[in-house]
């Protein structure tokens, strides 16, 4: 529990940790956005590498097309002046292929789609071919793609340009056949991480796939989510990063001539969640330097206040519990306000044991009083009873002599109750059971009774000292007027005090007296009857006298004062 209790919101270190978060809250979104703002430029140099690196893998194959279209335009040229088929012709196709050792075929291809002058000797009829169709459907420049070359059988990009007469009549084609070099960028490292070519094909501008890197894999099914066949042509020169469900890709489509483009599909390796490329990296930075202030803020409320503080209220909670005094260790290092927060402390501590000395002597003082005040009232007590013993003796009426009979015995069992008080001064409540043992065992001598008439059951009840004196006056009224009837020694009296719940009962059971018989309501014989009665009042409780069996059983019962 301590330990959760050091960790609870409401703890000085968590707070301090909290303000310092506040306070560093505006350089934490100051830091989140220029993390951005560099993984932002990141992303558009990686772009523009990636680019690079597509384009320079396929620079080689576009300076070679470029070179065949010039030498087809300057062979075209040649040719239209002077076309005769034979070794002239032949001579100069092969003056051109020595300039162009890549090109696998040079050739020139008349209307009639025979090819007799070419740089190999051969002899071809391309009157049925597709790509010759194409190249004579239009007189114009031409760069076409045959995934199968109809002379080597290899893929190949052909060239080709019209020859025309003086007339300007369309008589033959140049035709350059070079080979599709096999393009493979290399991988490009940004600043943060690596970057590899994922995926690599050649399509044409309708999106009809040549040839790529994984045969298996459909073009569709290669292309990262979001990406379609038909939108490549609007890539061109425009690489794009994607984030897909696993991991980010880069499309990028690089032209190789016209109408062919080399499309490749870049992944990034060696990324982790504590990678600057990773999503969480703009806010790393902040989430460090908050968790930072916390732990420093908790180490420095602890190591300056908590612990002072802490051992302060561990002295305080020691001397409430034990009243022992302890001193708070490492007071000398701690600051000033909690230093002072001390010696306040030490200053109380010093008043409250002077403060309960004095106290303590008034107390000593209070019980000697008390002493002294219960010991003169018994002795007038005394002095009472004898004077009235004294009237007793000189009196010759019987009736006077009855009375003060009842007089001298409710005095005496005064006296004997502020006696028993007298020994018990000091406690708050004090032990029925002995003080009316008291009682019974005076009045035994004042009335002669002998050893085991008086049959005592006390409960061990300990009560407030002003409810003691009520009951032993009670008590001394019932067992005085049962002490007086003759037939006492014959049948006895039992005297228990008994406790039930909250509730106190004081029974008497003896013989049958007249003070106590329900007849008995007025005159001088009812005075022990009535004042009983008042005695239960002050205890707030009620009397029940009956007669049960020849005996007369009388029970005070009251609650338990506290």
């Amino acid at each position: 529990m301590a330990r959760k209790g050091h960790l609870s919101t409401s703890t000085l270190g968590f707070r301090l940790g909290g303000t310092l978060v506040l306070a560093l809250m505006p350089l934490g979104i100051l830091s989140v956005v220029q993390t951005q703002m560099a993984q932002d430029e990141v992303v558009a140099t990686t772009l523009e590498g990636v680019a690079g690196a597509s384009l320079k893998a396929v620079q080689g194959q576009i300076d070679l097309i470029t070179d065949a279209q010039t030498s087809a335009r300057v062979l075209a040229g040649a040719l239209a002046f002077a076309i005769r088929e034979g070794a002239e012709c032949t001579g100069r196709i092969k003056a051109v292929a020595e300039g162009l050792p890549s090109a696998t075929l040079v050739a020139y291809i008349p209307m009639s789609g025979l090819m007799t002058c070419s740089s190999t000797g051969d002899v071809h009829d391309f009157g049925d071919n597709p790509l010759f169709q194409r190249m004579i459907a239009k007189p114009e420049p031409m760069v076409m793609y045959n995934p199968h070359g109809p002379v080597s059988g290899t893929a190949v990009v052909a060239v080709s340009h019209p020859v025309k007469d003086a007339n300007g009549t369309q008589i033959g084609v140049i035709a350059i056949s070079l080979p599709y070099l096999s393009v493979a960028p290399q991988d490009y490292a940004d600043p943060v991480t690596l970057w590899r070519p994922e995926y690599l094909a050649t399509v044409r501008g309708d999106g009809t796939l040549l040839v790529s890197s994984d045969p298996s894999r459909s073009l569709l099914a290669a292309l990262p989510e979001g990406v379609s066949i038909a939108s490549l042509p609007n890539r061109v020169g425009k690489p794009e990063l994607l984030h897909g469900p696993d991991e980010p890709r880069i499309v990028s489509v690089t032209p190789v001539a016209k109408d062919l483009y080399l499309l490749s599909v870049w992944q990034r390796s060696g990324t982790d969640l504590l990678s600057p490329a990773s999503a969480a990296a703009p806010y790393l930075l902040p989430v460090l330097t908050w968790l930072a202030a916390l732990v420093a803020a908790s180490f420095a409320s602890n190591r300056l206040v908590v612990r002072h503080v802490r051992a302060l209220s561990r002295s305080m909670s020691d001397y409430v519990a034990t009243r022992t005094r302890i001193m708070v260790p490492d007071m000398t290092d701690a600051p000033a306000e909690i230093q002072k927060l001390h010696a306040v402390y030490e200053q109380l501590i010093r008043t409250i044991e002077q403060e309960e000395a004095e106290l303590q002597n008034l107390i000593v003082d209070k019980d000697v009083l008390l002493r002294e005040v219960n010991h003169r009232n018994g002795n007038s007590l005394q002095i009472i009873a004898s004077v009235m013993r004294m009237y007793r003796r000189e009196s010759r009426d019987e009736e006077v002599r009855t009375i003060l009979d009842g007089l001298i015995n409710r005095v005496i069992a005064l006296s004997s109750t502020h006696s028993s008080l007298y020994s018990m001064t000091g406690r708050r409540d004090v032990p029925m059971d002995e003080i009316l043992a008291g009682v019974v065992r005076r009045l035994k001598e004042i009335h002669g009774v002998g050893l085991g008439v008086a049959r005592k059951r006390f409960d061990p009840i300990r009560m407030p000292v002003e409810a003691a004196v009520p009951l032993a006056m009670a008590l001394a009224e019932i067992v005085g007027s049962h002490f007086n009837s003759r037939t006492v020694a014959t049948h006895g009296v039992d005297v228990s005090l008994i406790e039930s719940g909250d509730d106190i009962c004081l029974k008497v059971v003896g013989p049958i007296v007249p003070e106590f018989q329900p007849e008995t309501t007025t005159g001088l014989v009812a005075l022990p009857r009535r004042m009983l009665m008042q005695f239960a009042a002050q205890l707030r409780g009620a009397v029940a006298i009956k007669i049960e069996d020849d005996r007369s059983v009388i029970e005070v019962t009251f609650p338990r004062i506290a």
